[in-house]
This record gives C-alpha cells, sequence and structure tokens, in this order.
C-alpha cells in the first residue's frame, strides 16, 4: 500500500507532459559559417576569374618575334628551332584564348555561388531552418551543375596544348593524361558536392524540431465513470 506522503508526489509528477529537448541552434550557425567560409573562398575565385585575363593581356604578348627576334644570320637549324618555337607559342596562345573563356565561366559561376551564400548566411544564423536548407540545397545545386559545365568545356578544350610531339609514344602519353584529368575532375565535382549534401542532410537532422506529445501515464488517476 502506498504512503499518503507518496501519492501526491505521483499524481503531480503525472500531471507533466513530455517537454522533448529543443535541437542546438548551433547547427544552423555552424552551417552558417561553413557557408561563410565558401562564401569567401568563392569570392577569391571571381577575383581570380577577373585579374587573369588581364594580366595576361598585360604580360604576354602576342606574336613570338617580341620574346626572341628571328635569327636571320643564324645558321638553317637555328632558323628551324625558331620557327617550331614559334609554332608552339602559337599554339599556346590559341589554347590560352579558350582557356580566357573557362576562367571567365568559372568567375561567373562563382559570382553566383557567392550571391547566393550571401543569401544563406543570415537566414541560417537566425535560425530559419526551412529556408536556409532549401538555400543551401540550391547552391549545391548550381554548384554541381556549374562545375559539371565547366568540366565538359573543359573536356572539349584540353587540360593541355595540344602540340606536335611527333613521338607517337608521347602523343599516347598525354592522351592518357588527358582522360586520365577528365575522369578525375568529374569524380572530384560529383564526391565535394555529395559531401556538401551530406553536410546538409546532417545538419537538418540535427536541427529538426522534436516532436511534443503527452505520454500516458500509469499513475494518473482514472476519470470517475459516469453513472
Amino acid at each position: 500500500m502506498h504512503s499518503p506522503a507518496r501519492l501526491p508526489m505521483a499524481m503531480a509528477g503525472a500531471e507533466t507532459p513530455y517537454a522533448p529537448e529543443e535541437p542546438s541552434p548551433w547547427w544552423l550557425k555552424g552551417l552558417a559559417i561553413f557557408m561563410a567560409l565558401l562564401t569567401v573562398y568563392m569570392l577569391f575565385a571571381v577575383a581570380s576569374g577577373i585579374l587573369s585575363p588581364m594580366l595576361a593581356d598585360r604580360f604576354l604578348p602576342d606574336d613570338y618575334s617580341e620574346i626572341e627576334r628571328y635569327p636571320e644570320d643564324g645558321t638553317e637549324e637555328e632558323k628551324a628551332e625558331w620557327d617550331r618555337s614559334k609554332a608552339e607559342w602559337d599554339v599556346l596562345m590559341e589554347y590560352m584564348d579558350d582557356m580566357m573563356g573557362i576562367i571567365e565561366f568559372s568567375a561567373v559561376h562563382s559570382g553566383l555561388l557567392a550571391l547566393m551564400g550571401l543569401f544563406c548566411i543570415p537566414v541560417l544564423w537566425r535560425g530559419d531552418r526551412e529556408l536556409g536548407v532549401k538555400l543551401v540545397g540550391a547552391w549545391i545545386g548550381v554548384s554541381f551543375l556549374g562545375g559539371m559545365g565547366m568540366m565538359w568545356m573543359m573536356s572539349k578544350t584540353g587540360f593541355m596544348p595540344e602540340f606536335d610531339y611527333g613521338n607517337e609514344m608521347e602523343a599516347d602519353y598525354f592522351e592518357f593524361i588527358e582522360t586520365f584529368s577528365t575522369i578525375a575532375g568529374y569524380g572530384q565535382i560529383i564526391l565535394c558536392n555529395a559531401c556538401f549534401l551530406g553536410i546538409l542532410a546532417l545538419v537538418a537532422s540535427k536541427s529538426k524540431p522534436a516532436t511534443s506529445f503527452d505520454i500516458p501515464s500509469g499513475f494518473r488517476p482514472e476519470e470517475p465513470s459516469q453513472p
């Protein structure tokens, strides 16, 4: 038989509803800090994409003769060497022109990601979970699509200039390098964005509000039956 002093305590405790623990706000704040770091990185990428064409135009001459004058009084071997160097320089300049288009695309892509990141940071920091998760998900989608597009452009341009190597073995070696670089580039984009998606899924799970419900208690007194 229960003592009279313990019964009121048990009944009082039974009347208290179950209150689930609220998730830590630092899950969303931590994601905001992570997005801030990525945004800073994207801003550096934008600056690099803007400055690279300017520096190339400033310091790279279009004509190889500005680097080395043609040896008019030289031997036939020196003239042939100069012609070979000029041909390689022309191929390099053509390759650089194609690369400038990829660099400009990368700058626009990085700028878009930086702008989206600037929207994500305050939303996550103030604890707006639903909107913050959607914005970061959109950021990952743009990052993935832009990265795949840039890799497609790189695969068309090539990872190195197409010099006339002459030796078939050397040509096969550089073709292998191109294929390996393309596969590695696509793999890197998929892996990085998969990691971003995993981080987002973890934060979304850990920051999800707990469901509050009242657990029936065996100590709660039964309602008197109605006659």
